[in-house]
């Protein structure tokens, strides 16, 4: 009995000693796992203070806070209306003295008021020690120049002007009119200059309202400068023009007599400037409305009497020429005529100009006029239904129809021209031959006829 107690006393300390070391064991897992804690954290605090400490550092970075702000920046600027060039820069924190000295480099080379709305500008500058440091300034105020404004070392300012080395391009257009000449010109890429110049060409002996039909071919010739590019920069002059009206050719070019100036001139070498205009308003703005006749029935006092002369229906306002050289006899309010001139020209001629909304200023009796020289603008005033001109020529005392005086050329090149006109003339179709329509406007088919 006394032995089986011994070996029961012997496995409770057994078992006691077991539970003891299980529990020494854990408590050192437990340690060993807070100190491993403790000391990872430790040392990643201390990784994080090196990294932050790293990046701050410019000698670690590689890319100083000095070295980021000093980098060069570039700013393009729109202006706006009531911007100036110093304002503009006075925004990017320019210095006044850099400002002030800009404007005195620009001087002679670019005159900053002359900015407009729209248009842009490019700056480059840095920051230096928080301050901004001016270096260039970039100016285009045309496609054919651009002018730069820079700050060398030394600290001074200088500008230049670099001029766009523009190509001279001979360009052919041909085309068929269908509404207008006009517009059927402007579908075919023609500039509007280009357009109005051969328009002014035509208008001393085409009848742009009953000359020309649908179908009528045309074809023009002028110059283009391009930039290196090939973009059009600008537009030269009209060269030559021809057109079918009433089945009859009318070929005119674009030549510069010795001495004189640039006039149009038939294939004969004759001026095709008339002495008297058949249409006083720019044919693209107006249309006949009611021609000369020797009665019509009155749209206000509603009985039939003589319309002695032509109505040009335009929007109010538009511009009235005079019909040819000449002067005033007649300016004023003008019972139903309403404002009123009346123009005396050589060869026994005068014209009447009617209901206008406004006489031009200098207008008056005994004034001399130009052919084309603004004399009025279109109304209503007097009796009339609407905005339109009423014109008339009068020749020797008698009303004439208006779209069918034939005046004759004012000038003929001298024999000592002829020769030299003659040659351009060859030189001109010559160019014209040479130039195929496939080399010259996109892909368009401009032999197709064309929806004025």
């Amino acid at each position: 009995m006394k032995r089986h107690s011994h070996l029961i006393s012997v496995g409770f300390m057994v078992m006691a000693c077991l539970i003891a070391a299980r529990e020494y064991y854990i408590n050192y897992q437990i340690d060993v796992s807070i100190n491993q804690t403790e000391n990872f954290s430790s040392d990643d605090q201390a990784n994080k203070n090196t990294a932050v400490s790293d990046f701050s550092n410019p000698a670690l970075s590689g890319c100083s806070a000095t070295d980021q702000g000093s980098a060069e920046q570039y700013q393009t600027i729109e202006i706006n209306k009531g911007d100036t060039l110093a304002s503009l820069l006075a925004t990017l924190e320019i210095s006044k003295k850099d400002i002030e000295a800009i404007n005195k480099s620009l001087n002679g080379h670019f005159k900053p008021r002359d900015l407009k709305a729209g248009q842009t500008f490019s700056v480059k500058y840095k920051q230096d020690q928080g301050a901004t440091q001016f270096l260039s300034i970039e100016f285009k105020p045309s496609l054919e120049y651009e002018v730069i404004c820079e700050k060398d070392e030394r600290g001074q300012f200088k500008t230049r002007k670099n001029t766009v080395e523009l190509k001279t391009v001979l360009k052919r257009v041909d085309g068929t009119i269908n509404a207008s000449f006009y517009s059927a010109a402007l579908k075919l890429g023609i500039p509007a200059n280009i357009v109005k110049e051969a328009i002014t060409a035509l208008s001393y002996t085409v009848n742009f309202q009953h000359g020309i039909k649908p179908g009528d071919p045309f074809e023009l010739l002028y110059v283009e400068y391009q930039d290196p590019n090939g973009n059009r920069v600008k537009t030269g002059g009209l060269k030559y023009i021809s057109v079918v009206a009433k089945g009859q050719l009318h070929r005119i070019y674009s030549y510069a007599p010795t001495g004189n100036c640039v006039g149009y001139y038939n294939a004969r070498g004759e001026s095709v400037v008339r002495s008297l205009l058949q249409t006083p308003i720019d044919p693209s703005r107006m249309r006949v409305t009611s021609g000369f006749s020797k009665g019509r029935m009155h749209p206000i006092k509603g009985f039939c009497r003589a319309h002695q002369g032509a109505d040009f229906g335009a929007a109010y306002g538009t511009s009235v020429m005079s019909a040819g050289d000449g002067v005033v006899v007649k300016s004023g309010y003008f019972g139903d005529y309403g404002n009123y001139v009346r123009i005396r020209h050589a060869g026994g001629y005068e014209t009447v100009y009617a209901h206008l909304s406004k006489i031009a200023p200098g207008i008056r009796v005994g004034a001399n006029v130009k052919q084309r020289q603004i004399i009025g603008n279109v109304g209503a005033t007097g009796l009339a239904t609407g905005p339109h001109l009423h014109h008339e020529v009068i020749y020797k005392n008698v009303h004439v129809d208006p779209q069918k005086v034939k005046a004759l050329p004012t000038t003929q090149l001298a024999a000592k021209d002829i020769q030299k006109f003659n040659k351009f003339k060859q030189e001109v179709e010559t160019q014209i031959v040479g130039l195929p329509m496939k080399n010259q406007l996109a892909s368009n088919d401009l032999k197709a006829t064309l929806n004025g």
